[in-house]
């Protein structure tokens, strides 16, 4: 009778963390907004949200959301009850900025445009958010910001947590080798990298990154490595190639 008292109360623990666990497995759903505006500088905005739909079941899950959204639109102080009200908050942001009650500025409608991407992988949850906004002039610009999370314990992480330090001293020459790879240009060569538009020296790890079931992917928006022609560029550093890579 003791034995099978026992052996009950296990179960129940097994079961009861089995849940807590479960608690902490992010589920997703979208939040979209689209509005155009009549303003004397015509302007429209489209976002799209990935929401974390169980985020009030779990304390860390909580934090991560309220992280995303705060990065997501934005926002220091105190964010608005409603997602009605935080889209509404942006295109409001948006428009005040740019000055669009003032004067017709540009003969094309402003843009603001940003969505959202999210990946699951073990324990770690990346969120990526995508900006392009268009406010005048020949083109627009985009950005890409990557947040990443410990579903264990809510907090960032960064490349501290993936690389040694000494993996990532040795992490610039690995990226520009595995950038000539993408561009078919077999081993490093830093001269046609240059010619295609890319600016050799300046390819060095960033804190906007991924984790995925492949590898980490560094992210890089215009300007940043390569000339605006280059757009936005993203390098993986596949898991199978790291030893060979920073040996």
């Amino acid at each position: 009778m003791k034995n099978k008292l026992i052996f009950a109360i296990l179960s129940a623990a097994v079961l009861l963390c089995a849940s807590c666990r479960r608690e902490q497995s992010p589920a997703f759903s979208f939040e979209n907004y689209e509005q155009e505006f009549d303003s004397k500088q015509p302007f429209s905005v489209r976002m799209s949200y990935i929401r974390m739909v169980n985020a009030d079941k779990s304390p860390i899950l909580k934090a991560i959301e309220e992280s995303n959204k705060r990065e997501f639109f934005d926002v220091t102080g105190d964010m608005p009850r409603t997602m009605k009200k935080t889209f509404d908050m942006a295109a409001a942001r948006f428009r005040e900025a740019n000055n669009c009650d003032d004067d017709r500025l540009s003969q094309g409608d402003y843009q603001l445009i940003v969505t959202s991407d999210v990946d699951v992988y073990d324990r770690t949850l990346s969120y990526v958010i995508e900006g392009y906004q268009y406010t005048g002039g020949a083109h627009g610009m985009s950005w890409t910001k990557a947040l990443n999370y410990s579903l264990d314990t809510g907090e960032r992480l960064s490349l501290s947590d993936f690389f040694t330090e000494e993996q990532a001293a040795k992490l610039p020459a690995a990226l520009v080798k595995l950038l000539c790879m993408q561009q078919g240009l077999g081993d490093t060569n830093t001269e046609r990298l240059a010619e295609l538009g890319y600016y050799p020296d300046d390819i060095k790890p960033t804190e906007n990154f991924t984790a995925s079931a492949t590898g980490i992917t560094f992210l890089y928006d215009p300007y940043q490595i390569g000339v605006y022609a280059v757009g936005k560029t993203a390098i993986e550093f596949p898991y199978a190639m790291m030893d060979e890579l920073l040996k």
